[in-house]
């Protein structure tokens, strides 16, 4: 009994249909990377607090693509600053703490990323509390950047999602050369 005999004989593999469908999977992996990416690099992780004196405090969140404003609002709207507490979801259940500004048209969160330090939080709360108390006339302003993870994991991920697409280019040239070459065999 013999076998079928294909176009081509069985000691000549399709290189081109081998790195076409090569590149076609690098593609289809690089997709989810090159979403993930820029969604953990556009993370609102900076928190930013400046209010003029006697005028207006603007309370802003930016990320490594973004910058917008939450809030805007009167020096005297301010009603201070509180800690907030609860517990990380974690196993082991540890307290968390993060300070939160209230005023008078509702709380913001002035970290981004919740702390297990209750120092740090207090530290954070002491400070703005007495620079709103002070009248010297100075301007006051806080920073929190937690955008350190974020450029960590989105940068990675982007990383990885433009090496996917470089490879990916790459193999369908590579299909491109096996193509001629064997579309040459064919002809001769």
């Amino acid at each position: 009994m013999s076998e079928p005999q294909s176009s081509y004989a069985a000691d000549e593999p399709r290189r081109s249909r081998t790195t076409a469908i090569a590149a076609a999977a690098c593609v289809l992996l690089a997709l989810p990377f090159l979403v993930l990416g820029p969604y953990l690099l556009s993370a609102q992780a900076r928190v930013e607090l400046r209010c003029q004196p006697g005028g207006v405090c603007l309370l802003f969140h930016s990320s490594w693509l973004t910058r917008h404003e939450v809030a805007s609002f009167a020096m005297k709207d301010v009603q201070g600053v509180k800690v907030d507490r609860t517990r990380a979801a974690r196993r082991n259940r540890v307290p968390i703490f993060r300070p939160t500004l209230v005023t008078a048209y509702g709380e913001y969160p002035l970290f981004f990323q919740w702390t297990t330090e209750e120092a740090e939080a207090t530290r954070v709360k002491a400070q703005l509390e007495q620079a709103f108390a002070s009248s010297s006339g100075k301007t006051v302003e806080f920073i929190r950047d937690d955008r350190n993870a974020s450029l960590r994991v989105g940068g990675s991920f982007s990383g990885v999602g433009v090496l996917l697409l470089v490879f990916a280019a790459w193999l369908g040239l590579r299909t491109r050369t096996h193509l001629r070459t064997e579309r040459a065999r064919r002809a001769a």
